[in-house]
């Protein structure tokens, strides 16, 4: 009896051993998930030369499509965050390849403007949206019962890599065999490779790969069957936070937020060096230089989070934001663009762990997924804005000067909201 009961707690133990071992591969996967949507979503802005001669459209029409696609990105992401707890981020992330793959390969045949609407604009946003931070994040916190934080802030470094590899190697790539040829490539690759990736071998939780169901067992899921009418139920209910105006506060602070980062940057940045006359490398040096920024300062900003007032981090992060805008505003040499690329990079994706604890204390643990996914929408809305607004602008002017001091204001007055945000304002249990 006394050998039986050694035995059993070996197997369990290799098996939790095994389980482990294999949370590393979830994290790597869930990287490389990141990686991919957020490096093709995140370098947009190589796109906007390419797409306005190859439809004879001026840049307007391709905001539009940027604007679009953030849109739907943001509301993809709070289905996406519903929809994995019912399906599961196995099954939602493959889905979200399948989506881009179709996206690049399909515009391939694009012969108008709308064709890239409606491939990238919808089809690929929902990909993007679906492969997001929100998906990946609910399968790490079931593989690891310590460490939680540190691994999801190794996730996320993959939406500040894809963006800093994709951007220079799209500018590479377009330059020698145009961007069709580039869009079948990476649709290619995500086809065949990640696609049956995330099928195969992805999981869930540790239970989902390491135990051995019983026979009445067969054919139960962990996850309960997909229902849209609870999908939408469970969505219409996040709602009931806005009856808060913190809510409203912090809302309108992430709005801001998206509409200096993602919007005017991973839209712009590319377009802006260009009305500059700066050269495809000091643009792609540009682009490297803030991915190393946001890479770096993400992992920093996550560490030291805990440590100090989430609001007073926050606020700091904005100013630094609103002094490398003046830089630009003012001082247009290439060594300036890269300045700016270094410390504007270094408040990108690192807002994202002061925003998740402040919400995170307002909201409570237990809302913390479905309060921060509804709040998380208005950040896209902002980057939609971000997109078409600053196109709008430059088909006035044939410039972005406007563009970067209304942005430079928004960012002050980020600052004072940010700084007066009450964190002790706990509104639900």
């Amino acid at each position: 009896m006394k050998v039986k009961s050694m035995e059993k707690e070996t197997v369990t133990f290799v098996r939790t051993k095994r389980a482990l071992n294999y949370g590393y591969f979830i994290v790597a996967l869930s990287f490389i998930a990141l990686f991919a949507s957020m490096g093709i979503r995140g370098s947009f802005g190589t796109y906007v030369t390419g797409w306005e001669q190859t439809f004879s459209v001026n840049r307007v029409w391709v905001s539009i499509v940027s604007f679009m696609s953030l849109l739907v990105y943001g509301i993809s992401i709070v289905a996406a965050g519903k929809l994995t707890d019912q399906i599961g981020s196995r099954k939602v992330l493959t889905i979200s390849m399948i989506l881009i793959s179709s996206c690049l390969l399909g515009s391939f045949f694009a012969v108008n403007i709308w064709h890239i609407m409606l491939l990238y604009g919808f089809i690929g946003s929902i990909g993007f949206g679906f492969a997001s931070n929100v998906t990946v994040s609910v399968a790490i916190v079931k593989w690891f019962k310590e460490k939680k934080s540190f691994m999801v802030s190794i996730v996320v470094v993959g939406m500040a890599a894809g963006p800093m590899i994709f951007g220079p190697l799209n500018i590479y790539l377009m330059d020698q065999m145009g961007w069709k040829s580039t869009f079948i490539l990476y649709g290619a690759i995500i086809a065949l490779l990640l696609i049956p990736l995330f099928a195969l071998f992805y999981r869930d939780s540790p239970e989902q790969g390491f135990t051995v169901q019983k026979k009445s067992e067969v054919g139960k899921t962990e996850h309960p069957h997909f229902s849209l009418p609870k999908l939408m139920e469970g969505m219409i209910a996040s709602f009931s936070i806005f009856c808060y105006p913190v809510t409203w506060i912090i809302s309108f602070a992430y709005f801001i937020c998206g509409f200096t980062d993602v919007g005017l940057i991973y839209t712009h940045l590319v377009p802006l060096g260009e009305s500059w006359g700066l050269s495809p490398s000091i643009i792609s040096n540009t682009m490297l230089l803030y991915g190393i920024s946001n890479i770096v300062a993400t992992i920093t900003i996550g560490y030291i989070s805990d440590k100090f007032s989430d609001r007073k981090l926050l606020s700091l992060l904005y100013v630094i934001r609103l002094a490398a805008l003046l830089v630009i505003i003012f001082l247009h040499e290439p060594i300036w663009l890269l300045i700016f690329a270094l410390f504007y990079g270094f408040t990108d994706i690192a807002t994202i762990a002061p925003f998740t604890m402040i919400c995170s204390k307002i909201f409570g643990e237990k809302n913390i997924g479905s309060a921060f996914g509804m709040i998380s929408f208005f950040h896209q809305l902002g980057a939609a804005a971000g997109a078409l607004i600053p196109g709008l602008l430059f088909s006035l002017s044939s410039n972005y000067q406007s563009s970067l001091c209304l942005s430079a204001f928004l960012v002050a007055l980020n600052v004072i909201l940010v700084f007066n945000i009450n964190e002790q304002n706990k509104i639900l249990k």
